[in-house]
């Protein structure tokens, strides 16, 4: 049974709950907000990453939001940007920052697109969409409820595009005062199991003692054709630099 949604229109990862006791602690981590989701989406625009919004790696961790366990230097050296704007008088925070930028693109905003990551603190009705035409000024390509119309509508023939590709949640079981003593005498081979057999999820146990269980998905095949696509015809495709406004 699933245990929450994405919204229509939004590809990516959903997690389905194979026993009662599990559904009932996996909705209960939603819920609360424990469950740490990544999305990447294409905006339209060049989006910009102010001096003023923008946070380190530790304090994108302090939000509450999973920054991962990235061993590129560079990449952790990165800043993150958050918007904390509020949606329908609720707190809403998104985490987010630009993965590529793509140039010469004919209908798009300063004839760029660009390709960012976003990870959300709170779940307010469609506040990734909302927060990138917004706040970004940049709304995600193809969505034609906050695009704004105009040369947008050229581009709106696939839908928009975002995905929920990766997602960190807590074992709903082995993290249980009975799961506890289970996973002492199987985790080595739950995590080997786990890490051998199955390149787009695996296990582990942080330093705090939690289990946790990290999944990943490769992006739509609409993302890699746009891409693709743009890669051929663009003056730039490369990944972004740090950038102030």
């Amino acid at each position: 049974t699933p245990v929450h949604r994405i919204d229509r229109g939004t590809s990516g990862l959903l997690v389905v709950a194979k026993t009662k006791p599990a559904m009932v602690e996996l909705s209960r981590m939603f819920k609360e907000r424990k469950a740490k989701k990544t999305y990447t989406a294409i905006v339209n625009g060049d989006i910009l990453e102010p001096k003023d919004t923008s946070i380190s790696n530790e304090e994108a961790e302090k939000l509450g939001v999973c920054i991962g366990d990235d061993d590129d230097v560079e990449s952790r050296k990165r800043k993150w940007q958050v918007i904390d704007n509020e949606l329908e008088d609720q707190n809403a925070v998104t985490v987010w920052r630009r993965v590529k930028q793509y140039t010469g693109i004919e209908n798009a905003r300063n004839n760029t697109l660009s390709m960012v990551e976003l990870k959300p603190k709170t779940g307010r009705y469609h506040q990734l969409r909302r927060h990138m035409a917004w706040t970004g000024n940049c709304p995600l390509l193809g969505d034609k409820t906050y695009d704004g119309g105009g040369p947008a509508r050229l581009l709106r023939e696939n839908g928009f595009y975002l995905c929920s590709n990766k997602i960190v949640i807590e074992h709903p079981f082995y993290n249980s005062p009975q799961g506890r003593s289970m996973w002492e005498k199987v985790k080595e081979n739950e995590i080997k199991k786990c890490n051998d057999h199955k390149e787009n999820i695996r296990i582990a146990e942080e330093s705090d003692g939690r289990v946790l269980v990290y999944a990943e998905i490769d992006l739509p095949s609409k993302f890699n054709e746009l891409t693709d696509l743009m890669g051929e015809n663009s003056s730039a495709a490369a990944e972004c630099k740090d950038e102030v406004a």
